[in-house]
């Protein structure tokens, strides 16, 4: 199986209220050898105020968000084709799962194409980070972890790398196209120094391979962030089947088992030492056969029979399994869903297979075809995406109602004073005044780039008749 390695430096942290705005893919074959690979960069849509502090990490000016080639839904499209031209493959990055991943399934939600492209077609979706901190709890020797100020250990991407002789510099660091080859690089070095624990990892980027080692009731170890801890499945989530309930076997079954099941429900969040957890099958965890991974444990923590003893109690109680699949159920229950389109991709349903088919034939038809497109679908949340894309890219496309009314609601959407979730260019210039408190008199790069984006914050308030 080939890979795709990619990075992208976003708008923002909020994978809701923000996009895309460079990206870079490298399609090895499965040696990790280059075939093909992709650098894109686009431009900020209308309707997202970027936020301060990432464009300060990134070092994007102002003007380059309005003068990239590619408008953000051009850019998502190639990033789109291209994932289907060279599927299957294995989808990795550096803290991907948790954050690019993430951006990368709204943003195509958003803009009318399928969210979970990366599993589509064959794929699998791994996470070097993940992989890093196993090599480092099972073959500690084999990589050197940097500490950090504090000295604590670092899992930053460009501190991984300079410790491992793989240059990134910070300079470099934070854009898409050397933080994708640093990442390749990385990749080749675990497998040359680690190639046990990486083909391991690799293997758990199949979602069946953890399903069945917790289906199993086996006692098998869970990575976390640090260190490895001994648990058995116990019950997959009655809706979501990739989404598992194992338990820690370092605590006795005895303070749970009889629980009813809200008591249950709060053993997912307790403080210390949690005797519940979930895990994503489909989210490349850490699981290791206890053989392998034994001798990573704590001397007095290789206790084999008793786990074994602790694993059969817990298999044979009927009731705490229907009560801790119950408890599942009941986690998120209450959750109030929000009323804004974006938050909705995990809460709002799937989108159904006729309304995919017709955000296909959207995106293929001419713009002034798509209104009527767009008037059949079938989602609201569609309904609300197209018309905004249909704003932003072709506004000669919509009825002058239509105009007048995407118009009043991008001035609300900049300038609310609302408590809203997304960034407004109000809260964008108080975050500036916070940033300038954090940065040394002397950092003039720095300050003057503070000083870009409060002049192109003003000239967009300006530009919706708000005072500077």
């Amino acid at each position: 199986m080939s890979f795709v390695i990619y990075d992208l430096e976003t708008s923002g942290l909020e994978p809701a209220w923000n996009v895309p705005l460079q990206a870079a893919m490298i399609h090895t074959d499965a040696h990790l050898s280059p075939i093909g690979e992709l650098s894109l960069r686009c431009r900020l849509p209308a309707h997202i105020v970027p936020a301060p502090g990432a464009l300060l990490t990134t070092g994007l000016r102002p003007e380059q968000l309005e003068q990239a080639p590619l408008s953000c839904c051009e850019m998502l499209g190639i990033i789109a084709r291209a994932l289907q031209a060279w599927a299957p493959a294995t989808i990795i990055g550096y803290n991907t799962l948790k954050f690019d991943e993430e951006m990368l399934r709204h943003a195509f939600f958003t803009h009318l194409m399928p969210p979970y492209a990366t599993s589509l077609n064959g794929h699998r979706r791994a996470d070097l980070l993940t992989m890093v901190r196993a090599v480092a709890m099972l073959e500690p020797d084999a990589i050197s972890i940097p500490l950090g100020p504090t000295g604590k250990p670092s899992f930053k991407l460009g501190e991984i790398c300079r410790a491992n002789g793989i240059a990134l510099s910070e300079d470099d660091a934070h854009d898409a196209m050397a933080d994708t080859k640093a990442t390749l690089a990385l990749l080749r070095h675990l497998r040359d120094v680690a190639p046990t624990t990486t083909a391991m990892m690799l293997g758990l980027a199949d979602k069946g391979v953890a399903s069945r080692m917790l289906a199993s009731r086996d006692v098998v170890l869970l990575g976390g962030l640090s260190k490895l801890t001994p648990v058995v499945g116990v019950t997959p989530n009655p809706e979501i089947a990739t989404s598992w309930a194992a338990v820690d076997l370092t605590v006795d079954p005895a303070d749970y088992l009889d629980l009813p099941v809200d008591e249950i429900v709060a053993l997912f969040s307790a403080r210390g030492v949690r005797p519940i957890r979930t895990v994503k099958t489909n989210a490349q965890p850490i699981l290791v056969a206890y053989g392998q991974g034994c001798h990573a444990l704590p001397e007095d923590q290789r206790d084999l029979s008793l786990y074994n003893e602790r694993a059969a109690r817990i298999r044979e109680h009927a009731d705490f399994r229907a009560n801790l699949a119950a408890a599942m159920l009941a986690r998120f229950a209450d959750r109030e869903p929000s009323p804004h389109h974006e938050a909705t991709l995990y809460s709002g349903g799937f989108l159904s297979n006729d309304d995919g088919r017709a955000c296909a034939r959207w995106h293929a038809s001419p713009w002034e075809d798509r209104p009527a497109i767009a008037a059949g679908f079938g989602d609201e949340r569609l309904k609300a995406f197209a018309n905004r894309l249909m704003l932003m890219e072709a506004s000669q496309s919509l009825s002058p109602i239509a105009w007048q009314k995407g118009q009043a609601w991008l001035r609300e959407r900049l300038t609310t004073e609302a408590d809203v979730p997304w960034l407004t260019l109000t809260k964008a210039r108080a975050e500036i005044t916070t940033l300038r408190q954090t940065l040394q008199v002397d950092d003039a790069a720095r300050h003057s780039l503070l000083d870009a984006i409060e002049r192109w914050l003003g000239e967009r308030g300006r530009f919706f008749q708000l005072a500077a």
